[in-house]
């Protein structure tokens, strides 16, 4: 695994100073990610749509702490954005999580990780637990701990606009699946300000259908979860996706020792929504 140089001070305040790295993967393409502070690693992985700046609000706290490694998943930002044959967030993502921890030398580390970033965040614990020490999972997208009814109308959900990118361009997949996690709040935006939206997100087009379909096919078993060897800590928003209610409710049963918190007044992206909270319960459980 060959790193590349390039490392780029970032100044922002009152955001901490962090190096940009990439490494260059098997496939010939590259992964862009960020490291800041010192002390024991803390591994962030965000979820699509979004890269690394989603943990803006976590970044001075955390830092303090740990040394945090910020990914760039594919399709992300500057990470490479030619979808792999084996693409799939328990696949080429967890490839790329552990291609990430070997070229720092990092043999096991803490992992802070939301939605779909959780899934893979929690296949690398289930797959290899001597590499994490322990896991914090932001609305995880596990869908198949729900009760199968309820699965199979999500998966319906994300077939269906899988198929609009399929049949009518990457664009137009990457739009549609965007409209439908913004909702209202997508919907009030006028023409302009979406499509400069859009734009941003140009990268992620080709991953829409790949990654809804990854999302429906990621095997997570209750065994899985009876099994994980990691301490862990999950957070669900109490205004976030009907189905993350399920997939909190399922850890729950399966392990009543792992530690749930529901936060008020909080969506999908709880880490934003009630960033204070968060933060210091995750501080709090990672020094445990």
């Amino acid at each position: 695994m060959k790193k590349f140089v390039s490392i780029v001070k970032v100044l922002e305040m009152p955001r901490p100073a962090g190096e940009f790295r990439s490494i260059k993967i098997n496939d010939g393409g590259f992964l862009d990610y960020e490291v800041i502070g010192e002390g024991p690693p803390l591994v962030m992985l965000h979820g699509f749509l979004a890269n690394r700046s989603t943990f803006s609000r976590q970044l001075q706290s955390f830092a303090e702490h740990y040394q945090l490694i910020l990914l760039n998943l594919r399709g992300c930002a500057g990470s490479n954005y030619a979808v792999p044959s084996n693409y799939g967030l328990t696949t080429s993502d967890l490839e790329d999580l552990s291609a990430i921890l070997d070229a720092e030398n990092i043999e096991s580390a803490n992992l802070f990780a939301h939605s779909s970033g959780g899934a893979t965040a929690f296949a690398l614990a289930r797959n290899m637990p001597s590499r994490v020490d322990r896991i914090v999972l932001v609305e995880p997208t596990l869908i198949q701990l729900m009760p199968s009814a309820e699965y199979e109308k999500i998966a319906l959900e994300h077939n269906n606009m899988a198929a609009v990118g399929e049949t009518n361009g990457a664009a137009e997949g990457l739009r549609a699946v965007v409209a439908k996690g913004g909702g209202d709040a997508w919907a009030q935006l006028d023409k302009r300000k979406q499509d400069a939206a859009l734009h941003s997100m140009a990268g992620c087009a080709p991953f829409v259908g790949p990654h809804l379909r990854s999302i429906n096919e990621t095997v997570v078993t209750e065994e899985d979860v009876k099994n994980l060897q990691a301490p862990s800590l999950l957070f669900y928003g109490d205004r976030s996706y009907w189905w993350q209610k399920f997939i909190a409710g399922r850890f729950r049963e399966l392990r009543p020792d792992i530690t749930l918190k529901t936060i008020k007044n909080a969506g999908h992206n709880v880490h934003r929504d009630q960033a204070d909270i968060v933060n210091a319960e995750t501080l709090g459980f990672l020094s445990k």
